[in-house]
């Protein structure tokens, strides 16, 4: 009895302080986390925050089914960069703990303050920068204006055949009478 409740104290010592260090947001994937990884990369064009292994290829999985994704966008090699940080920084030599805070700021120190520089100095990339999409279910900018474009196009089309028809319930202008002279 002695040694059962010994054997148990001490798989709790060993398992609570490995259970805690452990961030909470990398070990489980929640349903839609994939979506959360995808507005972080678009916010500022890296992964920022450390997100469960799962998530990651989720992720991948998604833009993969887009090809212009695929040829147009870094999204997925940046998330396969940040996938792999994870990995790293969680590996069973590392410690967990520091994992959560590196892997963000690694990513995004390799190439987000080289980028963040330059368009905090430009005021067209800002502008660009402004019109981005805020999250991946946003609607795009661009897309919104050729809408409006088309819709345009369709009124005055609508309008120019309106005007036809009233024309031609009319009938057609008489001529001026012009005087002979003999």
């Amino acid at each position: 009895m002695m040694l059962t409740a010994l054997a148990a104290c001490t798989a709790l010592l060993v398992a609570v302080p490995a259970a805690s260090a452990r961030p909470a947001a990398t070990s489980v994937a929640t349903k839609g986390c994939w979506l959360a990884v995808i507005n972080d990369w678009l916010d500022n064009s890296r992964v920022d925050k450390t997100y469960a292994t799962a998530c990651y290829t989720q992720a991948i999985q998604r833009l993969n089914q887009y090809p212009d994704v695929q040829n147009y966008s870094s999204a997925a090699d940046d998330i396969q960069r940040a996938l792999l940080a994870s990995i790293h920084d969680r590996g069973p030599g590392g410690s967990s703990g520091t994992g959560g805070g590196t892997s963000g700021g690694g990513s995004g120190s390799s190439g987000g303050s080289g980028d963040g520089s330059s368009s905090s100095s430009n005021p067209i990339s800002s502008v660009f920068d402004s019109a981005r999409p805020s999250s991946a279910e946003s609607i795009p900018l661009p897309l919104l204006v050729l809408g409006g474009l088309a819709a345009l196009l369709l009124l005055s089309a609508v309008g120019t055949w309106i005007a036809r028809r009233i024309q031609a319930r009319r009938g057609p202008v008489p001529a001026p009478a012009v005087e002979k002279r003999s």
